[in-house]
C-alpha cells in the first residue's frame, strides 16, 4: 500500500468512526430530552417543539455552511461545530430550564447540521471513483448504526439525572479524536461555485428527490409504523420491531448497494430502490397478516430506500467538486430539513383520512414521483449519448 493510500485509508476510517459516534449520540439526547421533558410534566406540543428542532436546524443553517466554509476554513468549522454540539448537551444536564432547553436544542441542531454536510463533503472528496459506492455505502451504513444504537444506550443509562447527558457529550466530543487521526487533511473546498443551494434543484433533481424522499421516508414511515403495527391488530412490542426491522435493512443493504452501483451504475440502481420504494409501500397493507414475509420485505424495503440517498451522494461526488460539493450537499440538508418536517404531518393526516393505510399510500404517491424524476434523468443521460 503506498503512502498516498494508506493516507487515503485513514480518512475514510477517521470520517466514518466520527460520523458513527455524532450519529449516537443525536439520537441518544433527542430520546432523553423527550422522555426528560414528559417526567417533568410537558405537554406533547412543548416536546413536538422540541423535537422538530433539528429539521428546523438543517432549514435555517444549510444555506448559510457554503459561506461560513468560505471564509474559515472546514476545519476550524468542524472544530467549532463539535465543541458547540459536546457544549449544549453538556449544559443540557446541568439546567432544566425549559427556555435554555430550547436555546440548547436549536444550539445542537445548527451543529450537527455543519458537522453531517461536511462529514458527507469530506468522504465525498476522499472516495475514489471506481470504489465511490462502496465507500459511501459503508458511511451511510456506519452512520445508521449509530443512530439505532443511541435508543438502546437509554435502557442502560436510563433517563434521569444528568448523567446520560454528560455520556451524550463526551461521545460526541470522542469525534475530535478521529478529526485528529484524519492527520487534520481536512476536506479542500477552496473556489467558487457556479450555483447556490436553492439553484441546484434544478442543476441535479435526482439527487434532490433523493434527500426528500430519504427524509420524508424518516419523517414519515420511520415515525408512524409503530402506530401503523397496532393499527392492524399488533402488540406494542411487535410494533416497535417493525422500525429496528426497517433499520436492520438500512445498515446491512447499503454496501451491497454501493458494490451494486460500481459495477451496474449509479443511474439504474437507485432507479431500482426507487421501484422497490413504491412496491414495499403498495405491498404493506397486504403483507401485515402474512409475517413470514412481512418481515423480509421491510428489510430490502428500508434498505433500498435509504439507497436512494446513499447512490445520490455517490452522484454528488462524481459530478462535483471543492466549493460547488459542499453547495449541493448544503442543498440537500436543506431539503432534508423541509422532508423532515412536512413528512410526519403528511403521514399522520392521511393516516387520519384513511385510517389505518394512509401513511403507506402517500409514500408510494412520493415514490413514484421519485421514480418518474429517476427515470426521466435516465432517459435524459441515454438521449445525450445517443
Amino acid at each position: 500500500m503506498t503512502k498516498s493510500m494508506l493516507s487515503r485509508t485513514k480518512m475514510i476510517i477517521a470520517i466514518i468512526a466520527a460520523v458513527t459516534v455524532m450519529g449516537l449520540s443525536l439520537s441518544l439526547s433527542i430520546p432523553l430530552v423527550s422522555l426528560s421533558l414528559e417526567r417533568r410534566g410537558y405537554g406533547t406540543d412543548i416536546i413536538g417543539l422540541m423535537g422538530a428542532l433539528p429539521a428546523l436546524a438543517f432549514l435555517i443553517g444549510s444555506p448559510v455552511v457554503p459561506r461560513l466554509t468560505h471564509i474559515f476554513g472546514s476545519g476550524k468549522l468542524l472544530w467549532a461545530a463539535l465543541i458547540i454540539c459536546s457544549g449544549s448537551i453538556f449544559a443540557l444536564g446541568l439546567n432544566d430550564n425549559i427556555y435554555f432547553w430550547f436555546f440548547l436544542r436549536a444550539l445542537i441542531g445548527l451543529g450537527m447540521s455543519v458537522l453531517f454536510l461536511l462529514s458527507e463533503t469530506w468522504i465525498n472528496q476522499v472516495a475514489e471513483d471506481n470504489t465511490r459506492g462502496r465507500t459511501i455505502g459503508i458511511y451511510v451504513a456506519f452512520l445508521t448504526l449509530g443512530f439505532a444504537t443511541g435508543p438502546i444506550l437509554i435502557n442502560l443509562l436510563g433517563t434521569e439525572g444528568s448523567l446520560p447527558f454528560m455520556v451524550a457529550s463526551a461521545i460526541v466530543a470522542s469525534a475530535g479524536i478521529f478529526f485528529l487521526y484524519s492527520g487534520n487533511l481536512y476536506p479542500d473546498l477552496s473556489g467558487h461555485s457556479r450555483f447556490s443551494v436553492f439553484t441546484f434543484f434544478k442543476i441535479a433533481p435526482l439527487i434532490c428527490a433523493a434527500a426528500l424522499l430519504v427524509a420524508f421516508f424518516d419523517g414519515s414511515v420511520l415515525t408512524l409504523l409503530p402506530i401503523y403495527g397496532l393499527r392492524n391488530g399488533m402488540s406494542a412490542e411487535i410494533a416497535v420491531l417493525m422500525t429496528s426491522t426497517l433499520l436492520a435493512g438500512n445498515i446491512l443493504l447499503q454496501i451491497p448497494i454501493g458494490w451494486l452501483a460500481d459495477r451496474l451504475g449509479n443511474e439504474l440502481v437507485i432507479l431500482i430502490c426507487g421501484v422497490i420504494g413504491v412496491i414495499g409501500a403498495l405491498l404493506l397493507p397486504l403483507l401485515m397478516s402474512l409475517p413470514f414475509i412481512l418481515w423480509p420485505m421491510l428489510v430490502i424495503w428500508g434498505g433500498a430506500i435509504v439507497g436512494t440517498y446513499t447512490l445520490a451522494l455517490v452522484l454528488m461526488g462524481k459530478q462535483f467538486t471543492g466549493a460547488e460539493l459542499v453547495t449541493a450537499n448544503a442543498a440537500t440538508g436543506f431539503l432534508w430539513g423541509v422532508g423532515s418536517l412536512v413528512g410526519p404531518a403528511a403521514g399522520g393526516y392521511a393516516m387520519k383520512l384513511y385510517d389505518p393505510h394512509g401513511m403507506p399510500i402517500v409514500f408510494a404517491v412520493i415514490s413514484i414521483a421519485f421514480v418518474a424524476i429517476a427515470l426521466w434523468q435516465k432517459l435524459k443521460m441515454r438521449a445525450r449519448s445517443a
